[in-house]
């Protein structure tokens, strides 16, 4: 009995651990080489560093775009971001922010803007600037250079020219009786129409309305609903000066005439510094509680409890000085309007 011989056998297993001792050598290669650890970008501590991202800055009109704004700034500084909207050219349509933690001393906010538009061409989305308060220090950068291209739906090469009229169509020479019909309904539906329209525009004459509620009412309702919430006892103190901060702002838009929820807190104390209606003491009480709110609302403040209720009493006690006399009210509605 011969034995074959083993030479293409051993060939074979030759190649085979050939093979695998590459496969081991381009996995430590991949190893040390394509798996180095990324730098992390250094950014300076002491000013306003900005990035954003956007989704698409080309768009057909309404169509909607997300824009990424981020801020890094020191983490005792007070951000402030302009706001966005031009009429038809530049339209918010939803506005979020938040916050990331971060291991070299900064602050990372970011904040997420819904934007469309709904007039053709080249809009830019703001020219106003980004600040940051450290201190009596403001530092302040220019918001992105971001322009919105907005196309129209249509081809390029569809006709912008009218079509023609198509030709009119004769009617049958006799007229069928339910046109008739039709016609003395709609004379009738006319008719009542046309009565309750007169009935209606006499309705403040026949129904006197009712005289408007004055801001400081609705103010201290609206204070006494959030001292029912139990925020304080909670140490809820972000929800708390939200809300606080709201029904400040809507008693300044009855009672003096402002934008006072659309405005920032620099606008609303320059407006209000103007005001021949407030002292001094009451103009420092409405800046020192908005600078405030701010910083618990935009800079995470957190403050104390003895705090918190410092702020709704002297909230509540300014609704108390300024409210206005009902005897210096006017009544400038129009009742037969």
């Amino acid at each position: 009995m011969t034995t074959k011989p083993q030479k293409h056998k051993d060939a074979k297993d030759v190649d085979g651990a050939s093979c695998s001792v590459g496969l081991v050598c381009c996995a430590l290669l991949l190893l040390f080489t394509g798996c180095k650890k990324e730098e992390t970008r250094k950014l300076p501590k002491d000013r306003l560093t900005v990035d954003y991202s956007i989704s698409s800055d080309t768009i057909h009109v309404g169509d909607p775009v997300e824009l990424v704004v981020t801020a890094y700034y020191p983490t005792n500084g007070v951000l402030e971001l302009p706001e966005i909207g031009r009429e038809k050219d530049v339209v918010l349509l939803k506005r979020d922010w938040s916050s990331e933690p971060r291991e070299d001393g900064l602050a990372q906010s970011s904040t997420r803007y819904s934007l469309t538009s709904f007039r053709f061409g080249e809009h830019v989305v703001s020219t106003n600037t980004i600040t940051c308060r450290v201190g009596e220090t403001t530092f302040a950068t220019n918001f992105p250079n971001i322009v919105l291209h907005v196309e129209s739906t249509l081809a390029k090469d569809s006709s912008t020219e009218i079509a023609d009229i198509k030709p009119m169509q004769k009617l049958p020479g006799r007229v069928p009786r339910w046109l008739y019909i039709v016609l003395l309904v709609a004379a009738i539906a006319f008719l009542v129409g046309l009565l309750s329209s007169k009935l209606w525009k006499n309705r403040a004459v026949l129904i006197p309305s009712a005289p408007p509620v004055p801001p400081h009412i609705l103010a201290f309702k609206a204070l006494e609903i959030l001292k029912s919430k139990g925020l304080l006892e909670k140490d809820e103190c972000a929800p708390f000066y939200t809300e606080l901060s709201l029904i400040l702002r809507a008693y300044l838009e009855g009672r003096f005439h402002l934008n006072a929820p659309d405005e920032t807190t620099d606008e609303i104390v320059e407006e209000m510094s103007k005001s021949p209606e407030l002292n001094g003491r009451q103009r420092n009480i409405l800046q020192e509680f908005m600078r405030q709110a701010d910083i618990v609302k935009f800079a995470k403040g957190h403050p104390d409890r003895n705090t918190m209720e410092s702020a709704f009493a002297t909230t509540k006690q300014f609704v108390e000085e300024t409210k206005q006399d009902p005897a210096d009210r006017t009544d400038t509605t129009d009742p037969s309007s």
